[in-house]
Formats: C-alpha cells, sequence, structure tokens
C-alpha cells in the first residue's frame, strides 16, 4: 500500500481532529471566527487547522515554538503564526475559540488572560508539553473544557448512520493526506537501540515536526 506509512502515522490522529472540527462545526463555532490551536506543529494541531482552513471557519492562529515557526509557517493551513510569548498580540476585537494541544498552564492562562470574555470556548486535547506547568486555579472566560472524542463519534452516529460517518471521514482523510505528502519525512528505525533514540528526541523535544517515526524492536537482517 503506497500510502500505509502515512496510515500508520496520522490516521488516528487524524480521526480526533476531524472530530474536533466537527464538534466546533456542531456548535456553530461557540460563536469565535478566531480560532487558536497551540502546539502547532504537532499532527493532530496541523489535522485541525487544515480541516478548519478547508471550510473557511475563521482565521487559524498557530502557537508554536522558535525552532518550528518556519516549519508551521511553511505549510500554509495557519493564518498566523505566533510564538508562544506573542499572544498578546493578537487583537480582541474578535471572538476567538482556543483549541489546546500543549497542556502547558502558562500558555492556558496567557490566551485566557489575552481575550478574557471575548474567549467564547476553551478546548483541551492534549499535551505535548507534557513537562509544563498544569494550570491551577480560575481563568478567566469560559472554564477549560476536556474533548471527549467518543460522545462525538455517538452524536454522530445515531444522527447521520456509522456507514455514512465513516465515509465523511474517509473522504476528509484522503484531502489530508495529500496535504502530507509534500512535507510529510518518514523515518523508519529497526532495533532497541534505535526505537530508544527515537523516543529520547520526542522526550526532549529534540524531533523534528515534519518527520514521522516507523519502528520496529526486531533488528532488520540481511
Amino acid at each position: 500500500e503506497r500510502h500505509e506509512d502515512a496510515l500508520l502515522l496520522l490516521r488516528g490522529l487524524f480521526m480526533t481532529s476531524f472530530l474536533v472540527d466537527d464538534f466546533l462545526a456542531d456548535n456553530q463555532e461557540f460563536g469565535g471566527r478566531t480560532f487558536v490551536v497551540s502546539s502547532a506543529s504537532s499532527k493532530t494541531a496541523i489535522a485541525l487547522a487544515f480541516l478548519l482552513s478547508q471550510r473557511k471557519a475563521g482565521e487559524v492562529v498557530g502557537l508554536t515554538s522558535a525552532r518550528n515557526r518556519a516549519f508551521v509557517e511553511r505549510l500554509g493551513c495557519y493564518d498566523r503564526v505566533l510564538l508562544y510569548d506573542e499572544v498578546g498580540s493578537l487583537p480582541t476585537a474578535v471572538p476567538a475559540v482556543f483549541v489546546d494541544h500543549a497542556g502547558d498552564g502558562k500558555v492556558v492562562a496567557a490566551v485566557h488572560g489575552h481575550y478574557r470574555d471575548q474567549l467564547r470556548h476553551s478546548c483541551v486535547v492534549g499535551a505535548t508539553h507534557w513537562s509544563g506547568e498544569r494550570s491551577r486555579g480560575s481563568l478567566p472566560g469560559p472554564t477549560p473544557s476536556f474533548f471527549f472524542a467518543p460522545a462525538q463519534i455517538e452524536k454522530r452516529n445515531a444522527e447521520w448512520g456509522p456507514a455514512a460517518f465513516q465515509q465523511r471521514m474517509v473522504e476528509s482523510w484522503r484531502k489530508f493526506r495529500a496535504f502530507t505528502d509534500p512535507w510529510l519525512e518518514v523515518v523508519r528505525s529497526c532495533g532497541p537501540v534505535e526505537v530508544e533514540r527515537a523516543y529520547r528526541e520526542v522526550l526532549e523535544g529534540r524531533a523534528q515536526p515534519q518527520q514521522g517515526h516507523v519502528l520496529s524492536l526486531w533488528e532488520r537482517t540481511a
């Protein structure tokens, strides 16, 4: 299968993004017209930004680190790319929705503190900043709520039927997979040493955002 690597690396993540995008659309974006997406270089965030941009939901803003900024800008699915400490430069005249893939309490506090009541929904999807400080105490604006994918699947299966739901997701997945072709770099590694090396790269924040690792514990044989 020519696209097997992309299927392995991205399909599960894409399903989460598809459901988040559908959840936002299903709720009329909660009245938001700007979508602030943290950990913008992560594959789940990229997929969400792609889906939001495809349906022209509003301005899509990616928050990322300095080392990943150029990559995120080249993707073309974000209307604006900012560093985490540049949240204060965002205009507050337009209501916003925050989709948090980073799970960093400082970033959450910065976004909530900046938008306050103009933040219409705060959605927690992931925690790529696993070592970051978690949110403490009350925040201005809406209380962050964890996105529960099974609930949206159940809702759409009831409304559309399982076959129609799967068909919509597959059609959307094919478009996203084609979007990843120019930039996704598949890295294949075999054996315990190489698996540990890839794990430590991710753990220590040294992984390259364009790369996807396909790993096997079995050593390659001639």
